[in-house]
């Protein structure tokens, strides 16, 4: 029977930065809808600039901290 390897640190970095991205991108999506229907517009335009500047370069990060963690994953086996 084969031994278990000690989980890789970097994967669970990763999949923890996707856990935390997914959860903010949901927290402006819902804190648009809401200032949206509640017609207050200083809050809906935060949410625009933040979904637009910050989670866009955030998402190429998780995306690239995602490539590197199943690069290093598969070379080492």
């Amino acid at each position: 029977m084969r031994q278990q390897q000690p989980r890789n640190g970097l994967m669970a970095l990763a999949t923890k930065a996707l856990k935390y991205f997914l959860l903010s991108l949901a927290g402006c999506t819902i804190a648009y809808m809401a200032s949206v229907v509640l017609e207050v517009s200083v809050v809906s335009e935060i949410a625009i600039i933040v979904l637009e500047q910050i989670l866009a370069r955030a998402f190429i990060l998780v995306v690239c901290l995602i490539a590197i963690a199943a690069i290093t994953e598969s070379l080492r086996y």
